[in-house]
């Protein structure tokens, strides 16, 4: 009888993934962030359907490790999304007139009517 071959290990999996999303946030490729995000977060649904893994020690180890990353990378995401924010400011001022609030020039709510 050969052996079949196993199905991969879901911590190594989701470290892969782990991997694989921090390159695409380094490399600002914003599709493949999302699709890696995505791909992630099933795996971490198929990890903890799972009931029990082989080496529990050693496992929740590696899931501390993982936490750890999943944390540095959920703030390497924040930066991003600040400097994206402060670019994105520079290029388009908020607008100077409002149209409505207490800046508002009219000083009250107008009132349109139906033409005729």
């Amino acid at each position: 009888m050969a052996a079949q071959p196993s199905s991969p290990d879901p911590l190594s999996l989701i470290e892969a993934q782990l991997q694989d999303l921090q390159a695409a946030l380094v490399a600002s490729d914003a599709l493949n962030f999302e699709q890696g995000a995505q791909a992630l977060r099933q795996a971490a649904m198929e990890l903890a359907a799972l009931q029990g893994l082989s080496h529990e020690a050693q496992a929740a180890a590696r899931i501390e490790l993982l936490a750890r990353q999943l944390l540095q990378l959920r703030d390497q995401l924040a930066r991003v999304l600040a400097l994206t924010q402060a670019q994105a400011a520079t290029l388009l001022p908020p607008a100077e007139t409002v149209t409505y609030g207490p800046s508002s020039a009219a000083g009250g709510a107008r009132i349109y009517r139906a033409p005729g």
